[in-house]
């Protein structure tokens, strides 16, 4: 019976091994590095997208608000939110009254009368069409983060084995 040793082999063992006690920071900083590039996405589309109805051309964009108000928030390990505490944002996303996306529950009125606190006064409202900026990022981004992970991991697992990337 023949044997074989491999020199080293206990060595390249002993670092995968410790590339499992890291494993979560590497994928919690790929995750974190693609979260970010969603978001710039979001601010990218905040600023690009419009949208026709009624002769009128809307855009996503007016005041800044929306898109100062884009951040990341880190909800626990390898759990990152990408979102907005404007609260209009997902009347500029899905729509409003009956320019609104029709897979979104809301009213199918042409105008709507309501009392803005903020000014205290009364102010009419009239229907404007989805301006989507946050669901086409995602999108956009959905193989990127994928991908991202997949070459975090395989740089971390060479490098612990002591090649080189």
């Amino acid at each position: 019976m023949a044997t074989v040793e491999i020199k080293g082999l206990q060595s390249v063992i002993n670092r995968l091994n410790s590339l499992g006690k890291n494993i979560d920071t590497v994928a919690d900083n790929s995750l974190r590095k693609s979260a970010y590039d969603i978001k710039r996405e979001v601010e990218k589309n905040i600023q690009t997208v419009t949208a026709a109805y009624n002769g009128h051309t809307y855009k996503a964009t007016d005041t800044g608000r929306l898109f100062r108000s884009i951040h990341v928030e880190k909800l626990g390990m390898c759990r990152y939110a990408i979102g907005t505490n404007v609260e209009y944002a997902p009347m500029v996303e899905y729509g409003t009254g009956s320019a609104g996306d029709p897979s979104v529950p809301h009213t199918a009125k042409v105008k709507w009368v309501y009392f803005n606190p903020t000014v205290g006064k009364f102010r009419t409202a009239y229907p404007q069409p989805p301006r989507p900026y946050m669901r086409p990022a995602f999108e956009t981004k959905r193989s990127v983060v994928t991908m991202n992970m997949s070459r975090d991991l395989l740089r971390a697992a060479i490098e612990a084995t002591g090649g080189t990337v």
